[in-house]
């Protein structure tokens, strides 16, 4: 979980112009059957074209909008970042999503099913 969280946050803070914010929180919700997640920035946005293939592998955003100080002179990412933090998400049960505004920023959440004090894999020993 946390390497989806590092995912999330850099994206975030790449896609973020100085002075901007990025803010990290989480929820408990369905009466604590689920943990919410979020990532949220004052970024650039996604364009709406983009936003369904966000985590799809190797899928890049438009690089000019990106923060060139902080990708470096290599131009970024592999596009691999947020279609692991769906891969990790799922393979825990959880579902990840984005919302964004060009010009606002974006959002990423996910949710993760809570485990149980003793349950046990299978459920019973």
């Amino acid at each position: 979980i946390a390497r989806v969280l590092v995912n999330l946050v850099h994206n975030a803070i790449k896609f973020t112009p100085s002075g901007g914010k990025v803010t990290i929180g989480t929820t408990e919700q369905a009466g604590g059957q689920t943990q919410r997640f979020y990532v949220s920035d004052t970024g650039v946005g996604i364009r709406p074209e983009e936003l369904p293939r966000v985590f799809e592998r190797f899928y890049k955003a438009d690089r000019a909008r990106a923060k060139t100080d902080f990708i470096g002179p290599g131009g970024g990412g592999s596009g691999l970042g947020l279609a692991i933090a769906r891969h990790v998400v799922e393979a825990h049960g959880g579902r990840i999503t984005a919302e964004s505004r060009v010009g606002h920023g974006s959002t990423f959440t996910f949710t993760l099913p809570v485990a149980t004090r003793g349950a046990t894999p299978g459920g019973s020993l």
